[in-house]
């Protein structure tokens, strides 16, 4: 019955996003609109909450925005404490955030083998090697296929995570984890 209600639900958002299209944007006015102005289908997936999840039509079923943070570091061998958070947006893109780099939200998609539609997600610090002045976390992520791909990251000190540092920090990239039950 859930799904039923999700779907009722999902089709009412589209329908009545789609015939408020219609009526903001009688067929006379319609090729004098600005190219900005977003066409009905967007504004039902922003209203259903549904994506897509790429070229090929596959939705990415988003209901919710998830959030995880880890700080990484350890006053013992000098590395000071940040924290690294992890995000979803209704569109299935996952961000990273370094506190060493404020206000700047790094897509993960810069990391190699990244799902392109992120469900969910989890960041995780990571033991680091004794008297190392590197730290490392996990970004694990749950993608709308049902599995898992996670990536190890290195923090370096005084070396902010950036859109062109992250696919280094992160190497080789996401992998799958193998046995997960789809």
């Amino acid at each position: 019955m859930k799904k039923l209600a999700w779907a009722t639900k999902g089709l009412a958002a589209v329908t009545g996003a789609v015939l408020a299209g219609a009526v903001m944007a009688p067929s006379a006015a319609a090729d004098t609109m600005p190219e900005a102005m977003p066409d009905a289908m967007t504004i039902a997936h922003e209203v259903s909450g549904l994506a897509l999840g790429d070229d090929n039509g596959k939705r990415c079923r988003i209901a919710e925005r998830d959030v995880s943070a880890a700080v990484v570091g350890d006053s013992a061998t000098g590395v000071p404490d940040r924290e690294v958070k992890a995000t979803t947006d209704r569109k299935g893109n996952a961000y990273l955030y370094d506190s060493a780099n404020p206000g700047v939200w790094i897509p993960l998609r810069y990391v190699p083998g990244a799902p392109e539609c992120t469900e969910d997600l989890d960041v995780t610090a990571a033991d680091g090697d004794a008297g190392s002045a590197t730290r490392e976390f996990l970004i694990t992520l749950l993608a709308g296929s049902g599995h898992i791909y996670q990536a190890r990251c290195d923090v370096t000190p005084g070396v902010p995570l950036t859109e062109s540092t992250i696919a280094s920090a992160c190497a080789p990239g996401f992998a799958h984890v193998v046995g997960t039950p789809v």
